[in-house]
């Protein structure tokens, strides 16, 4: 019994080797970004192909509930109200209520201005408490946006808004708290 062997043409072993590590590294990337990549900034991206950000269409579908920044809202927000969050007499930070007439949606924000600081941020909304990562961070300052309401009627009162910032060992951090209002323009 005789074995024959085929013995491909050097061009083509080396063709098949670029093509194999190309697939590898391709694939290396993916599974060493993927991770990174945010899951509402995909569906954002996804949503603005399909011309459904909710500045692009504001309807309750496409705004309540969503990010203010990935939704394009706070291109045209204005700040209806502003609170300093102090410790000891020092404004740390503040919290903020932000509008948008073209998104027909509003949403709080905080501030952290302690530089470096890693402490934990709340803000609340009607009773609910979000504390998650910041939104955005900078040198001088950290950020915390709750999602957004949608608000089509005009008489619809947006809730009070209270931003809390975290000091290590203190029972009862320092917060400041913004009244509930109802959107002008409305």
């Amino acid at each position: 019994m005789t074995t024959i062997l085929l013995r491909l043409p050097r061009h083509v072993v080396v063709g098949l080797s670029g093509i194999l590590i190309a697939v590898i590294l391709a694939g290396g990337i993916t599974l060493f970004l993927l991770p990174r990549s945010s899951s509402n900034a995909f569906a954002a991206t996804l949503q603005q192909v399909a011309g459904m950000t909710c500045a692009q269409t504001p309807t309750m579908a496409n705004c309540n509930n969503q990010d203010p920044e990935l939704q394009g809202c706070a291109a045209d927000a204005q700040t209806l109200g502003q609170a300093d969050i102090k410790e000891n007499g020092f404004t740390i930070g503040s919290v903020e209520r932000r509008w948008s007439a073209r998104c027909q949606s509003w949403w709080g924000r905080v501030f952290d201005y302690r530089v470096g600081s890693q402490a934990n941020m709340y803000i609340t909304v009607a009773g609910t408490t979000l504390s998650a990562a910041p939104t955005f961070v900078s040198d001088h300052y950290r950020i915390l946006y709750s999602s957004m309401i949608f608000d089509a009627t005009p008489t619809q009162q947006v809730p009070a808004i209270t931003g809390t910032l975290e000091i290590d060992g203190i029972a009862t951090p320092p917060n400041a708290t913004l009244p509930a209002i109802t959107v002008p323009g409305n």
